[in-house]
């Protein structure tokens, strides 16, 4: 009998409904148009966009039919990159809550700290945002200055949106660095450092983690996040996609990713420190997303390595037509489209399996399946030398991952479950 036959009855923990996983969507200053078009098509695969509050104007038309459509409208105030030296911009200068250089603590003090949380609340409400990232900054410990501030600005903006009797969820972003996440004394002194803070959703944006991380990073992740559990909220791993974003999922280390469109899948905040040197700046353009590699290309190597050979074209260009009817065609020129369609149906396959289920899934048809397409794209002869390099470095990579994946599912123990995600409990009252 084939082995996928299930036998009746099926046991307990099979038959257990499936817990919903989350995906949200960074939106760059340019993607809103693509968005629409995807609304439009009656695309669900996510559950809210996250908008950078520079760009809230320019996509008004983006706000009003997401939350017409019923997904998640998510603030960020930029108030961590505001308070470096490398991430403040004239740009962000022309945010009220906004200075002429960057933030100190001093400036959320008494009058000025209750002027700016009212400007964030003021600005989400007028907006239209269904939901808002409370104004936090970059940590670098427990004893950071900046957390006792950050606690008293979330329950200041709390308090403004209180008084704007706008129903909007509050959303904590705690911005570490791995080595302090990884640190169990200082990540629980964290953990009751923010329990009487008032937030709906934890976010967790950590330094130095990301898409690419290793196995290593990924037990610590997972475990660390078992001390945030209890704060009885849902989980948000933020920047974090790819295998490392599902595998976060898998475990039931967290109840949500959020990542950008084929961009911002990790965190590095070393350029915040630095002063910004004249004429950086400028991000990459959109890149190319190859699901069965786990893989983001600049155009130029995809085009390279899709025609290397025909073999290599039908086995890795999109034969998707609900993201890309003419296939190579559409993959390479509307590379945002394919990216979104393909994450949203990873995301959803995951969420359809039963909890109980899903490590076991994950390793199976994620990890094992990109590990295999690697070692298969390494063999080839019609590769480039370079595209042979980059593939040798991918296939060992994700080999150490995939051995470390299988002795984590072996090895950790049975714990706690980040908490499923919750819609907005209300929605700022539509003005006649």
């Amino acid at each position: 009998m084939p082995s996928n036959v299930i036998h009746l009855p099926r046991p307990r923990e099979a038959r257990d409904p499936a817990k919903p996983i989350g995906l949200f969507i960074r939106i760059g200053r340019n993607q809103h148009r693509e968005l629409l078009h995807l609304l439009a098509e009656g695309e669900r695969g996510f559950n809210g966009l996250i908008i950078d509050a520079p760009y809230a104007y320019r996509h008004r038309e983006l706000i009003a039919e997401a939350r017409q459509r019923g997904f998640e409208v998510i603030l960020d105030p930029k108030t961590q990159a505001m308070a470096t030296p490398g991430g403040h911009t004239p740009t962000l200068s022309e945010l009220p809550w906004a200075l002429d250089r960057p933030h100190r603590v001093d400036d959320f003090d008494g009058v000025e700290g209750r002027t700016r949380a009212d400007q964030i609340a003021e600005f989400t409400v007028e907006n239209k945002f269904t939901q808002i990232l409370g104004p936090t900054r970059l940590l670098q410990s427990p004893n950071d200055p900046w957390l006792r501030r950050d606690i008293s600005a979330m329950s200041l903006v709390r308090a403004s949106l209180d008084r704007l009797d706008a129903r909007i969820l509050l959303g904590y972003t705690l911005c570490l660095p791995i080595q302090v996440l990884r640190d169990p004394i200082q990540r629980r002194a964290m953990v009751a450092a923010i329990t009487d803070a008032p937030f709906d959703a934890l976010w967790l944006r950590v330094e130095n983690f990301g898409s690419d991380a290793t196995g290593d990073k990924m037990a610590a992740y997972i475990d660390a996040c078992r001390d945030f559990h209890p704060l009885g909220v849902p989980l948000i791993a933020d920047h974090v996609g790819g295998l490392a974003g599902l595998g976060l999922l898998a475990f039931g280390a967290v109840s949500g990713i959020a990542h950008g469109i084929a961009l911002l899948e990790g965190f590095k905040a070393s350029h915040w420190r630095r002063e910004p040197r004249s004429g950086s700046g400028g991000g990459s353009g959109t890149r190319i997303y190859i699901p069965e590699l786990d893989l983001l290309m600049k155009r130029r190597d995809a085009e390279a390595f899709l025609n290397s050979s025909t073999r290599i074209r039908g086995r890795f260009g999109c034969r998707d037509t609900h993201c890309c009817q003419r296939g190579l065609q559409d993959m390479l020129n509307r590379p945002a489209r394919h990216f979104l369609h393909q994450r949203s149906r990873q995301i959803e396959g995951l969420s359809g399996v039963p909890r109980s289920l899903r490590v076991n899934h994950y390793l199976e048809e994620h990890v094992r399946r990109v590990s295999d397409e690697v070692a298969a794209v390494t063999s080839s002869s019609s590769l480039s030398e370079s595209l042979r390099k980059r593939f040798h470095k991918k296939q060992g990579s994700i080999s150490r991952f995939r051995q470390a994946m299988g002795h984590l599912s072996n090895s950790i123990p049975v714990g706690s479950t980040a908490i499923p995600l919750v819609q907005s409990i209300g929605r700022v009252r539509d003005q006649k």
